[in-house]
């Protein structure tokens, strides 16, 4: 079997240089617009929300909400429902690149999928997903306070 490990590792670090050059002009970068999307989509989740979503480490969430509250894109409020939370919020900033955002990661796909046909791209995001969530699962078996 050819090394899969290794061609996932180069597609996930080519479309984040690409997405790096993409949004610079922003102020965003590939580690950050996933962010943005989600708040622009669903306003008011919580920051322990995007431990479940992102599957990283709550202090990589908690820095980069913090950095894109500073550039702007992102507005952290107090949770109604439990004063010891905050809900986070898209600014007017992040609502008006988000369609742009968006645009930029559809061509990309675009680009990158080039010659596959609709049934094969499905199956490929299915494939990918589900190794992701295997490669999740076997991390938080391996390290389960999921320390980086």
């Amino acid at each position: 079997m050819d090394d899969c490990i290794k061609w996932m590792s180069i597609g996930a670090r080519h479309t984040a240089m690409h997405m790096d050059r993409a949004l610079a002009p922003y102020g965003l970068n590939a580690s950050q617009y996933m962010y943005v999307v989600e708040v622009c989509e669903h306003p008011g989740l919580t920051q322990d929300r995007f431990f479940q979503i992102f599957y990283i480490h709550p202090s990589n969430v908690t820095r980069a909400i913090v950095a894109l509250e500073k550039l702007g894109f992102l507005e952290r409020r107090s949770n109604p429902k439990d004063r010891r939370t905050f809900c986070v919020y898209p600014t007017r900033k992040a609502l008006d690149i988000y369609p742009e955002i968006l645009r930029l990661r559809q061509q990309w796909q675009e680009q990158i999928l080039t010659g596959l046909a609709p049934g094969t791209r499905a199956e490929l995001q299915a494939a990918l997903k589900q190794a992701a969530l295997c490669a999740v699962a076997r991390n938080e078996e391996e390290v389960p306070d999921h320390a980086d």
